[in-house]
Parts: structure tokens; C-alpha cells; sequence
């Protein structure tokens, strides 16, 4: 083939690679680093005007006319990037800013493969492109992390993501502050665990029906500390349900410490239902409990006996040492109790002397046996009043209840036999005579 065949093929080959690189959305070029450190651009493709607002053939002839429009935070980079992939011969990528002639920074992706040539310069054949677009996405993103984080961490709420078999895939740092435990101590665990026993079967059944109806599910829990005990927490719990198979994948929860809360609410209850001289319930709580503990025994054909006491002669020792003194016999006789009664047993307030117990699960015999161990202490107690000492006893009517008795002839019965113990001489126990 002679020169004149060859020019003419060369100049048809540049036509349609020129043709080819406008359907690019980049630029086309072969960068060339001589031995002496220098940089030129043997071919570059026309989508250079477009992208870099530079004509190609300026760039060609003199490279400083791009190279010149590299941000000034970038240029040692992108240095450095050229001279690490010519003496490893190692592909070469790199994104950088560049100042664009019209105005605007604009992000640019590079990507070359390097060759090296006889006279030890190094060739790249490589392709450019604009992504200034995605770059700002992409930091918008990064940006939009950091500030999620930022929250995240120094939020005093604990925040909470499980999946779908209840492993805590993450909590927020201020897991420390609320329950005492490390993040990694906890990621990885199955949070039903913090739970008391008793409870945990009933909140995993709240939130798996919660999470099968995608629903936001609040409620109030209490959680084991690092320490061993239990605090109180306020969680809102937001199930994530995939759109692509309606299949609940995710728990979102945010919980708050309520223990201080939790602890004034119950006082004021303890003050709303318990009378603070003797600490027995008072009368509507006690008559509350008496129709529940009812209710129960009717569906579980358990056994309940109800004791019904008061101080003898109170009233004389009222009148006789005044209202101070009676207040302390009061509060003897419901430290007595306190000490004496199991835990299950209902003790109440039911008049000024008055006084009432619920034996849940205790026959008559049970009851007569409690009532007389009471009676007895309550005999041997002694009050200390202004140096004298006081005594008290106290007389006892006992009932158990009959099948589908109801509350009323049950209370009834339990006091015609206190009744007939203050008729037969007080300080004793009676059960009820029919």
C-alpha cells in the first residue's frame, strides 16, 4: 500500500472515529507521559468541547489548556494518581473537580489503560466522562448520613432495629446511658431476653400482631438494667413490611425512660388506694379486689375464705387516751398484718376499725388457723403512748365461700360470725354459724 492510499484511509478512519465518539456522552482521548515528565494528548475526541468547553484540537496542542482548569485541591492527586499508574502500568482511575470555562465546578471520572512505549513513554488509551450529577448525589447521600447519624448518636432516646426473629441488628450509643450495656453488647442478641419472664410472651405476641397488620404498636415495658434491675420504657415500635412480598422484615423501636414517671404513677395509685396508717387497701379497693378474686374462683373452682376483724372497746380507747393514741394501736395492728399475711393475701381497710382479709386458695379451716395466729399477736402487742403502755385485742368472723355465692351474702355471713364473737366475750374467732 503506498502514501497516497494510506492518507486517505487514515483521514476516513479519523472521520468515523470522530463520528462514533459524538454518540459518547464522555470524551475519548490517548494521554502520553514522556521519559522527561511531560504531558501531551495525541488524540482527543470532540466530546471535549461539550464536556470541558475546550476545543480538542487546542487541547491537543497545547495540554496545559485543560490541565490549567483542574481544581487547586485536585491537581496533586491527580499527579500523583498519573504517576503511580505509569510506574506499576496499572489501570488508571481517578475522579477529580474541574472548573469548566462557563462557569461551575464539575466532577469528572477518568479511566486509561497505560502501555509502554519504545522510547519509555507510557501511552494511556482512556475515556472521560461527567458525573457531577451523581456526585452530588452521592454526597447529598453521605451528607444526608451524617446528619442521621449525628442524630442518631446524640439522641437521649434509644433507638432500636431488630429483625424479623427479634436479633437486634443495631442500637444507638445512648444505649449506655439508658440500660447500662455497650452497643456490641447487645447487636446480635435477641432483645426478648431483657424482658422478665413473665412478660416477654405477652409483648412477643403484641408485636408479632402489630407487625402482621403493619401497625405502629406503643406500649410500656419493663427492661433489665446491666445491673440486674428492672426499668421502665416507653416504646414505639414501627414494623417495616416489604413492598415487594408484604412480608414483615424490620422493627423500628424508639424507647424512652419513664422509671421516675412510672414511680409517681404508682405512689399516687398506692395513695389513691391504700390507707396510709395501717398501709391497708381502703374500701374500694379492697371490695374491687373482693369482686375480681370472685370472678376468678368462679372459673378456676378454687377455694376463698374472707375474714372480717376490729378492735375491741376502740372506742374507749379513743376516748379515754384520744385520737393519737388510737392512731398508734391502728398502725400496730397493720404492721402486724403486714409481717403476718402471705403476699397473695388481701388485706383492707373497710371502716374506722374495721378490717377485712381475702384468702384466695384457703378453706375455712386454713382461715380459722391464720385468724387465731393474728388474734394471738395482736393480744401480746403492747404500745408505748407518752410512757404508758396500751394493749388491744381484737375479735374475728370467718365465712368460706359457698358454690355461686355472691358478694354481699358471703360478706354477710363473715360478719354475723364477727357478731357472735363480740356477743360470746370478744378477743376470739368465729366462723360463721350457717
Amino acid at each position: 500500500m503506498d502514501m497516497h492510499t494510506q492518507v486517505p484511509e487514515n483521514l476516513d478512519f479519523l472521520q468515523r472515529f470522530e463520528r462514533l465518539s459524538e454518540q459518547l456522552p464522555g470524551t475519548l482521548y490517548q494521554c502520553r507521559l514522556s521519559p522527561d515528565g511531560e504531558l501531551s494528548f495525541p488524540l482527543v475526541s470532540a466530546g471535549m468541547q461539550k464536556m470541558f468547553g475546550i476545543d480538542a484540537g487546542e487541547v491537543m496542542r497545547d495540554p496545559g489548556q485543560a490541565l490549567s482548569r483542574v481544581h487547586p485541591d485536585d491537581i496533586d492527586a491527580l499527579w500523583r494518581s498519573i504517576h503511580r499508574s505509569a510506574l506499576k502500568l496499572a489501570v488508571w482511575r481517578h475522579e477529580f473537580r474541574y472548573c469548566h470555562p462557563q462557569g461551575g465546578i464539575r466532577w469528572v471520572h477518568g479511566h486509561a489503560t497505560p502501555q509502554r512505549e519504545r522510547d519509555g513513554s507510557v501511552l494511556w488509551h482512556g475515556f472521560c466522562e461527567d458525573i457531577t450529577e451523581h456526585k452530588r448525589s452521592q454526597l447529598a447521600l453521605m451528607e444526608s448520613e451524617r446528619r442521621y447519624r449525628f442524630i442518631v448518636e446524640h439522641v437521649s432516646d434509644l433507638i432500636i432495629m431488630m429483625d424479623a426473629d427479634g436479633i437486634c441488628r443495631f442500637v444507638s450509643p445512648s444505649v449506655s446511658q439508658v440500660l447500662g450495656y455497650a452497643a456490641e453488647e447487645l447487636e446480635s442478641q435477641a432483645l426478648v431476653t431483657l424482658l422478665p419472664p413473665d412478660d416477654a410472651p405477652r409483648v412477643q405476641r403484641l408485636l408479632h400482631e402489630a407487625a402482621c397488620r403493619g401497625e405502629v404498636l406503643r406500649l410500656e415495658v419493663r427492661v433489665r438494667h446491666a445491673n440486674g434491675h428492672y426499668i421502665w420504657l416507653e416504646t414505639s415500635c414501627s414494623p417495616y413490611v416489604s413492598p415487594l412480598n408484604r412480608r414483615y422484615e424490620w422493627l423500628l423501636a424508639v424507647a424512652r425512660d419513664i422509671t421516675d414517671r412510672k414511680r409517681r404513677d404508682m405512689r399516687l395509685h398506692e395513695l389513691s388506694t391504700t390507707d396510709s396508717l395501717t398501709g391497708a387497701l381502703n374500701r374500694a379497693a379492697f371490695m374491687g379486689c373482693l369482686e375480681s378474686s370472685l370472678e376468678a374462683a368462679d372459673h378456676t373452682n378454687a377455694r376463698l375464705s374472707v375474714v372480717l376483724f376490729d378492735i375491741d372497746h376502740f372506742k374507749a380507747t379513743n376516748d379515754s387516751w384520744g385520737h393519737a393514741a388510737g392512731d398508734l394501736v391502728l398502725a400496730c395492728l397493720g404492721e402486724v398484718c403486714r409481717t403476718t399475711l402471705r403476699a397473695k393475701d388481701i388485706f383492707g381497710r373497710i371502716g374506722g376499725e374495721e378490717f377485712a382479709l381475702i384468702l384466695n386458695g384457703q378453706s375455712l379451716q386454713e382461715a380459722l388457723v391464720l385468724a387465731e395466729r393474728l388474734r394471738s399477736k395482736f393480744e401480746q402487742v403492747r404500745v408505748e403512748f407518752h410512757g404508758q403502755w396500751l394493749s388491744f385485742t381484737v375479735s374475728f368472723g370467718i365465712a368460706e365461700r359457698r358454690r355461686d355465692e355472691s358478694m354481699d351474702a358471703l360478706l354477710h355471713r363473715a360478719d354475723m360470725g364477727l357478731y357472735a364473737a363480740k356477743r360470746l366475750g370478744r378477743n376470739r374467732v368465729q366462723q360463721a354459724l350457717h
